[in-house]
């Protein structure tokens, strides 16, 4: 199956990164030391992001490694807020992921633009500066050690059943994003890469949305889905550049 595979994706636009770290060798280099504290005072959580398919099967592997983090919410000694971004370039080939859309594979091709890089699954990016195999958890770890802190954002939020309101400053260079998640969800796989599988995806994020311009004070309501489960926000200003350099957890 990975053979054929292998070929197929020869003639795609997109490439698969093997759980052992085929496309992405992890660096032999001294870990980086820690980043310094924002010079404003308090500090954001990490925003990092996991760009997976469930049709890919070097993937489950790094989705567990997301659902740690999620659960212990730091790395490194870092307040951490992982979500789980599922791309849509896999569904031609045995499986639709019924998570995945065309917008996070969007969404990833602008990494890959502003890094430098390729697209391929599982992909982590921190901080939206740094992109790694998703499963090379020490790599992770010393990439969230040394990342940029990025400061706390002026957010907050207003839940109700099926909507949230959020209400956001954005820095000058910055717009302001708000990303709803759910978390969990398990579902069994007939067919492609992981066919008989039973897969569990955490933080599967749901609504991605602009809240503020660059410079701006803005509030939205975000529709909620009466069916989602476990459902949380994370608000973040995100420079043209792509680096994440404030953000905030939005509880309910």
């Amino acid at each position: 199956m990975r053979t054929m595979l292998a070929f197929l994706l020869g003639f795609l636009p997109f490439a698969c990164a093997s759980a052992e770290g085929q496309a992405v060798p992890p660096s032999s280099a001294p870990a980086p030391a820690p980043a310094p504290a924002p010079s404003g005072g308090a500090e954001g959580p990490l925003v990092v992001e996991l760009f997976t398919s469930q049709g890919c099967n070097s993937c489950p592997p790094a989705d567990r490694h997301l659902a740690t983090m999620a659960k212990a919410g730091q790395v490194s000694g870092r307040a951490v807020v992982p979500l789980s971004f599922h791309v849509d370039y896999w569904n031609d080939l045995g499986w639709t992921d019924p998570y995945s859309q065309a917008a996070w594979t969007e969404r990833q091709q602008t990494y890959a633009r502003a890094l430098g890089d390729r697209v391929y699954t599982p992909e982590l990016v921190v901080g939206g500066a740094a992109g790694m195999v998703g499963s090379h958890t020490q790599k992770i770890a010393a990439a969230i050690a040394a990342a940029p802190r990025p400061a706390l954002l002026a957010a907050t939020a207003a839940w109700a059943t099926d909507h949230v309101e959020v209400t956001a400053t954005a820095p000058a260079d910055a717009d302001v994003l708000v990303a709803v998640w759910e978390d969990a969800r398990t579902i069994a796989v007939p067919r492609g890469e992981n066919a008989g599988e039973k897969l569990t995806n955490h933080r599967i994020v749901r609504r991605l949305e602009r809240i503020a311009a660059a410079g701006q004070r803005g509030t939205k309501r975000i529709a909620l889905d009466p069916g989602w489960k476990g459902t949380g926000a994370v608000a973040f200003a995100q420079r043209a550049d792509q680096r994440i350099i404030a953000s905030a957890l939005l509880p309910r």
